[in-house]
């Protein structure tokens, strides 16, 4: 079955491995493997690099101890190596022409694509736009300037990447430019790991990252899983942070979603977005538009007021007064003090800390416009 999606593959073009003289550029596997995982599910393939044309491969990447599957197919394949030859230049893309993007490894994004305005740039217009963004092994490293509303974005998130372990055992963490596993953990990620080359990738919200070349399939399939609403089960060596499919409500039947009066619709998906992981599905327009958005199994519709239509003659929407508010959404979940370090961390405001009240222990969140969101979890209350 063929899937209507358009994936960018965002690979190196660097090929000094720093001061040493040896070649470096992209992991091979990292690219073939998920390549073949993304064609055969029939999405449609661009890849790119910061010159264009061939990027440069790691050599070690290539040597008969490093062989997969995966790559065998791919030295057997004119199609594929002949769209490797020929990547696009990374300033003549833009992210709103594709779905989602992956970036493989290698040493080489470690000097190109993690200084560069452009790829920074591209990356912050994926997510800023509600798309799940994919790195693998050193890629995770590209993030390391790479911001959402004024903070890293991958502060408070659950990432992997390739670790100081696995850089020692390559002996080269006098040679890298940084120690990805020491970036993304200064920068306030939650850093997990495994043994050194076993497989690992991550799901959180609309971040997916792998540990090392092994992790390239399961990170290129969890991409797919989120993109596509998928049920079936990750591999065991996939994680999801609070996993969900993205999509409009159903066309047939009833569906409940909560409408918002707000000030700045921008400024209040991003809220949802970056704090409850949830996935802007339209950002309104010019014409009055809302702005649409999914968090866990509901949705939000965020619009600017307005006074009265012939719909609702003697109706005026307005932001709430923030001291008295007649009405608020409920978020139950099952470790509240988990959740409430963890949205904090990501700008939530918490009018206090968890309390605990009538068999349940809650607290509450302002958004940006003045609405308080009830979190609770249970912990006395029985039913029945």
């Amino acid at each position: 079955m063929k899937i209507l999606l358009k994936i960018l593959v965002v690979l190196t073009s660097h090929d000094q491995l720093g001061n040493t003289g040896r070649p470096t550029g992209f992991w091979l596997e990292e690219f073939a493997a998920p390549y073949f995982v993304f064609r055969d599910a029939g999405v449609e393939l661009t890849l790119a690099s910061p010159k264009g044309g061939q990027p440069p491969l790691d050599p070690k990447s290539d040597l008969p101890e490093n062989q997969t599957p995966a790559m065998a197919r791919f030295k057997k394949d004119a199609a594929a190596q002949q769209a490797l030859a020929n990547t696009v230049k990374l300033a003549d893309v833009k992210a709103e022409d594709f779905d989602t993007v992956f970036y493989p490894g290698g040493h080489g994004p470690m000097w190109d694509l993690a200084e560069s305005p452009t790829s920074i740039a591209l990356l912050e217009a994926f997510y800023n736009s509600g798309k799940p963004i994919a790195l693998v092994c050193h890629s995770p490293g590209v993030l390391r300037h790479v911001t959402y509303q004024g903070t890293p974005l991958v502060k408070g998130k659950h990432v992997a990447g390739f670790t100081n372990g696995e850089e020692e055992a390559m002996q080269l963490t006098k040679v890298v430019p940084f120690l990805v596993e020491d970036e993304l953990l200064r920068l306030g990620a939650i850093f997990e790991k495994k043994a050194n080359w076993q497989p690992f990738s991550i799901t959180d919200g609309r971040l997916i990252t792998g540990q090392n070349p092994a992790s390239s399939t399961s990170a290129a399939q969890a991409l797919l899983r989120l993109m596509t609403g998928s049920e079936s089960e990750p591999s065991i060596d996939s994680v999801q942070i609070g996993h969900k499919s993205y999509e409009m409500p159903p066309r047939e039947g009833i569906s409940v979603a909560h409408f918002l009066t707000v000030a700045d619709i921008d400024r209040s998906l991003r809220f949802y977005e970056t704090v409850f992981d949830g996935r802007a599905l339209s950002r309104g327009d010019s014409k009055g538009a809302p702005g649409y958005i999914q968090i866990a199994n509901t949705w939000l519709l965020v619009n600017v007021g307005g006074g009265p239509t012939p719909d609702k003659p003697s109706v005026t929407l307005t932001v709430p007064d923030p001291d008295k508010i007649n009405g608020f959404m409920n978020i139950r979940v099952a470790d509240i003090q988990e959740c409430y370090e963890l949205w904090k961390s990501r700008g939530a405001e918490f009018i206090t800390p968890p309390i605990p009240k009538y068999g349940e222990t809650r607290c509450y969140i302002r958004d940006p416009d003045g609405y308080i969101i009830e979190v609770g979890q249970s912990t006395e209350l029985k039913y029945g």
